[in-house]
């Protein structure tokens, strides 16, 4: 399979792992094929395709969405390859020839190549990306039956990654049933068991026992966390891979100069050898998560909101306001390391590390972007450090001041006076929040949100109460 891309100049500036594409066999199913995907698992693919090792360990990229064919389309065009273009804080630019999607199905137009694959006993992996709201899960890890996506899943239809598995794992089960490891890579505290859970009360639902047995004989479900800062793709790298290189690149991806993949060693039948090319197999991935997790995702989550009713365009603009840096060091030293307590991981260095990050100009990662699916984020990343300042005898106060400023946006957002569009895929559960006393109220007391946490700790009502408020009449 000769390489689809070619660069007609200053093709010495443009890096390339040692292999041919022909002598590479698909050992992994990807599900899920975005932007995060092509800047993170499939680089670590990339690179170790090029080790004896890893000859294979190729990726099937699958596409779930029908949403997302029409550019899907350009991906299989593209044979599965692209430009990888990672860019340091002081502008330093690097450029990768990626090849290590050897195969592409859009299963949102043929499911039954993405059931014949997965079934394939070659197929060893199957990782996964369709970010926290694509679980359907509740606050204690219970299905939403009542989800239509949920219900025309279990009538046979094709919407959620549930369904794919469902019918993949079906057909293997009957066929070659080797075993098999189902690896999540979602920013999900324990997302393994997460995606476990889902999947087998999926199984449940459909009433199919067989399956379930086998699953649970034959299927590995490690937590992983992963880790890069990748902004949604930008015209602006695609014209410069296209400008320098000569190339007809469409689907350039950008990322930070920062990666991390760390997964428990936990698989059910053969296991890429990651490690030869710097994924960490641990035992326990939690500390890592917690750290992530806290830090990271509730740091970005707390702060975008008010870089949002400032009125910010990029998240790097944040860190050089002088009131949200202080914020953000303020949220983390006192609410989430804290909260976090004694840990295998340097919180302090780590955080240092995050800062410098957030911190990178030439990412462009946008408050837009981070904004988005704010319903979902915050009882993953941000209640943590909610609950576990109380449970210490803490205050929470700044991580009350950034859900005050969620609060706060959305409001505006919806009344049209705030620059910044709001993505929300749960817009109808925000419905009961509206900006008088009793929409703070049931804000205040969501369980899905904040759990045991008003009940609990009834202060919390009455402190994100008054900070709403305040955040309210600062950007009335």
């Amino acid at each position: 399979m000769a390489d689809r891309l070619t660069f007609t100049q200053n093709s010495d500036q443009m890096q390339v792992q040692n292999y041919r594409r022909e002598d590479i066999q698909a050992g992994v199913m990807h599900l899920g094929v975005g932007a995060f995907h092509r800047a993170h698992q499939a680089v670590y693919f990339d690179r170790l395709l090029a080790t004896e090792a890893g000859k294979n360990w190729g990726i099937t990229g699958v596409n779930i969405r029908p949403q997302d064919s029409a550019i899907f389309a350009r991906f299989m065009e593209q044979k599965g390859e692209y430009v990888l273009k990672t860019m340091d804080s002081e502008g330093a630019t690097v450029y990768e020839h990626i090849r290590s999607v050897v195969q592409q199905i859009d299963g949102a137009q043929t499911p039954e190549l993405v059931d014949q694959t997965m079934a394939d006993e070659r197929t060893q992996l199957v990782t996964s990306t369709v970010t926290e709201g694509g679980y359907y899960l509740d606050e204690s890890r219970k299905m939403m039956f009542d989800h239509p996506a949920i219900k025309e899943d279990l009538a046979g239809g094709r919407n959620t990654l549930y369904a794919f598995l469902y019918a993949g794992l079906k057909l293997r089960s009957q066929t070659s049933q080797g075993k098999i490891t189902l690896l999540c890579c979602d920013n999900l505290r324990h997302n393994g068991d997460i995606l476990e859970a889902g999947l087998m009360q999926f199984l449940e639902a459909k009433g199919d026992t067989e399956l379930a047995a086998w699953v649970k004989a034959n299927v590995a479900f490690p937590c992983s966390m992963v880790d890069r800062i990748t902004p949604k793709p930008s015209p602006v790298h695609v014209e410069d891979v296209q400008t320098r290189f000569g190339c007809d690149d469409e689907m350039t991806v950008m990322g930070e100069d920062f990666i991390q993949w760390v997964v428990e060693d936990k698989f059910a039948g053969a296991k890429p050898a990651l490690d030869l090319v710097g994924v960490q197999f641990v035992e326990q991935v939690d500390p890592y998560e917690e750290a992530k997790i806290r830090i990271l995702n509730a740091g970005h989550t707390n702060v975008v909101y008010q870089a949002a009713l400032k009125g910010m365009t990029y998240f790097d603009e944040a860190m050089r306001d002088e009131e949200l840096s202080q914020y953000l060091t303020d949220f983390i030293t006192q609410d989430s390391i804290p909260a976090i307590g004694e840990s295998i991981v340097d919180l302090p260095a780590y955080y240092q590390i995050i800062a410098r990050r957030f911190s990178n100009a030439n990412i462009g990662d946008t408050v837009e972007r981070i904004c988005t699916d704010g319903y979902a984020k915050f009882p993953i990343f941000v209640y943590p450090s909610l609950v576990g300042s109380y449970k210490i005898g803490n205050t929470p106060q700044k991580t009350i001041e950034g859900i005050a400023a969620w609060f706060t946006y959305f409001q505006k957002a919806a009344a049209g006076t705030v620059a910044t569009p709001y993505h929300e895929p749960n817009l109808a559960a925000l419905a009961p929040f509206t900006n008088d006393d009793a929409g703070i109220n049931a804000f205040a007391n969501d369980r899905f949100l904040w759990g045991e946490v008003p009940t609990s700790y009834p202060e919390f009502v009455t402190t994100l109460t008054e900070a709403i408020k305040v955040m309210r009449a600062r950007y009335a």
